[in-house]
């Protein structure tokens, strides 16, 4: 962890995000899951402590349900960028092959 903390500051902010060298999405996916499951258990609390009796039913679904699929649509998203990196490696492996 701290190795890719040390690569990201030795180059600098601007090239990181205007050349497409590295993907920057991945690194926001997960920003933006920890921020969603913050949302997501702050109204899940909303829920418990607004609506009496039916309160806590309603945040043990919505607890429940947002947290099961914000993890889904997260990996999801992941699952595309591990597969862009592995067809890079094919796409690399071949080119190394034919010649």
């Amino acid at each position: 962890m701290l190795e890719k903390i040390s690569d990201f500051l030795k180059e600098p902010l601007p090239r990181k995000v205007l050349f497409f060298d590295d993907m920057l999405t991945p690194n926001l996916i997960r920003t933006l899951y920890w921020l969603g499951l913050v949302a997501v258990i702050w109204t899940g609390l909303g829920h418990f402590f607004s609506n009496g009796f039916f309160g806590l039913f309603e945040a043990v679904v919505y607890l429940l349900g947002g947290v099961i699929a914000l993890r889904v649509m997260a990996e999801l998203v992941m699952l595309l960028f591990k597969i862009n990196q592995n067809l890079e490696k094919i796409v690399d492996n071949s080119d190394s092959n034919a010649e």
